[in-house]
């Protein structure tokens, strides 16, 4: 009779392969999963590193154009760096709730929001 094919592969070996394609597969999904984080938070335009803090650029970029319909004199560079300085080592978030409890909050159309937030959209809203 033949020799069955469990007794002609060694145990150990086979285990160790297995072991080695399930590790290159949790490190290539770590590293897709790493670089799709990165590409989301990466700086695009000057204002690139504020306007990864919002979810959504297209709703933001909405809400910008009604901040900028009430607003005359508004520069960006400005904006960016005093919002720079507000976010320095904060997450959006702390700094949002932070002025809602200050009563730091911009009416806009309608709008109830946040400083910071309709700042951040404003940018949105002219940036390339």
């Amino acid at each position: 009779m033949s020799e069955s094919w469990k007794a002609s592969v060694a145990r150990r070996p086979l285990l160790a392969a297995l072991g080695g394609l399930a590790g290159i597969g949790i490190v290539g999904s770590a590293v897709y999963e790493v670089s799709g984080l990165m590409g989301t938070r990466a700086a695009h335009g000057p204002y690139g590193d504020l306007l990864a803090n919002l979810g959504d650029k297209n709703n933001a970029t909405v809400v910008g154009k009604a901040v900028l319909a009430g607003e005359s004199s508004f520069q960006p560079a400005k904006v960016a760096e005093s919002l720079r300085r507000t976010l320095r080592g904060r997450t959006l978030s702390d700094v949002l709730v932070a002025e809602a409890v200050q009563n730091r909050v911009v009416e806009t159309q309608g709008w109830v929001l946040p400083e910071t937030l309709t700042g951040l959209c404003a940018l949105a809203a002219v940036a390339p």
